[in-house]
């Protein structure tokens, strides 16, 4: 590794420090960027895309006062503090991608940063260029995956798993079965192929373009079929094994499989967040008998990209914090959150078609940022 204090050009306060969220017991998440040297970048042998882990200690001796001064953060060097610092060219293409996590080191409020060099300056400056439509897929995935771990420990909460699931509850036998693992990977894989054939993803398009692709077809197929997304997908792998040809009882046997391998990864996911659940988190769930963090992660998510598309402009110290902080310690019922994500998804989605923002960003005008960024160093 090199040396990253020579190198970092940018840190600053991120997660509930700089969100205005930050409470007793809140740990300090800072982030930066950097530029690798030039022997790494040019190196085929090596590479560098982002640091993960402690604070370094050069780096440290020039942020910590800082961070003591800090109305919040101050409390949370008792707790943990993590540190993420990434290459700048890493930092860009995550930007230019409209990356949520890379968006809110870019928009990071001003009172949050801990050093900025004049190159960051440069880059800070040009800061709304990566803002495009692109922000509606982006932050709405991030707020879905929220979404998705509040519906998965909702429900381990009412109705937690009874057993590990073994092969006998699929009808599979307790040890092997009539397909080898090489013929069930390569039956598996034309089965997957045969699936990416009916979809749009080989097709040339641009990111937004296709997602929103994706999402009509889905539509499409949930209301012909007046089925859910799992149904759909459980139909469309049934047509896609039917297509191979293959006879009854190797489809079967391959879905047991599958439905086995994937009850055991719920297992196991399940004894995981029993292991790993921070006390205090988990009374409040058990409490309101959902991840009220999550929640709060989730509505945050999907204000900040409205926001965006209603206005041009990413606020990451958010003017809502209190609010946040209430569905955090539960203030909404779990079906008044699913109604206030459902409002707020039908709100990006009609701001998305009526925003003034570009589909993407100017690639040359962000490749010749980057240069700019990489020549001055």
């Amino acid at each position: 590794m090199f040396p990253l204090e020579q190198h970092t050009f940018f840190l600053t306060l991120a997660g509930s420090q700089a969100h205005g969220t930050a409470r007793e017991g809140s740990d300090v998440d800072v982030r930066g960027v950097c530029i690798a040297p030039l022997s790494l970048r040019l190196s085929i042998f090596r590479s560098f895309e982002q640091y993960e882990g402690a604070l370094p200690p050069a780096l440290a001796e020039t942020v910590i006062p800082r961070i003591q001064a800090h109305p919040t953060a101050a409390q949370g060097l008792s707790v943990k503090t993590e540190c993420v610092i990434f290459d700048a060219a890493k930092f860009v293409g995550l930007c230019a991608a409209a990356n949520p996590n890379a968006l809110e080191i870019l928009f990071a409020d001003e009172r949050d940063w801990l050093f900025a060099r004049p190159v960051w300056r440069s880059l800070h400056a040009q800061r709304r260029q990566f803002l495009t439509k692109k922000v509606q897929p982006t932050f709405l995935g991030y707020a879905m995956a929220q979404l998705k771990k509040i519906q998965t420990h909702r429900s381990w909460l009412l109705n937690p798993p009874a057993k590990k699931p073994a092969r006998e509850d699929f009808g599979l036998p307790a040890h092997g079965g009539t397909l080898s693992h090489d013929d069930q990977n390569r039956i598996e894989q034309s089965i997957a192929e045969k699936l990416r054939s009916y979809g749009v993803d080989d097709l040339d398009m641009s990111k937004p373009t296709r997602v929103a692709l994706h999402e009509r077809l889905d539509v499409f197929y949930r209301d012909a079929l007046s089925a859910s997304t799992a149904d759909v997908e459980e139909r469309m792998r049934a047509v896609a094994t039917a297509s191979l040809g293959l006879p009854s009882q190797v489809a079967s046997t391959l879905n047991a499989e599958k439905r086995y391998r994937a009850a055991l990864k719920h297992w196991d996911s399940y004894e995981t967040w029993k292991r790993q659940r921070n006390p205090a988190r988990a009374e409040l769930e058990r409490k309101h008998g959902y991840d009220t963090k999550h929640a709060m992660h989730l509505i945050r998510l999907m204000r900040m990209g409205l926001e965006v598309l209603q206005t041009g402009d990413l606020r990451v110290r958010r003017e809502d914090a209190a609010q946040l902080s209430a569905i955090r310690d539960g203030a909404l019922s779990f079906d008044a959150l699913l109604a206030m994500a459902g409002d707020l998804q039908q709100s990006m989605s009609e701001a998305a078609a009526a925003a003034e923002l570009p589909h993407d960003v100017d690639y040359e005008r962000v490749d010749a940022l980057l240069a700019g960024v990489l020549e001055t160093s």
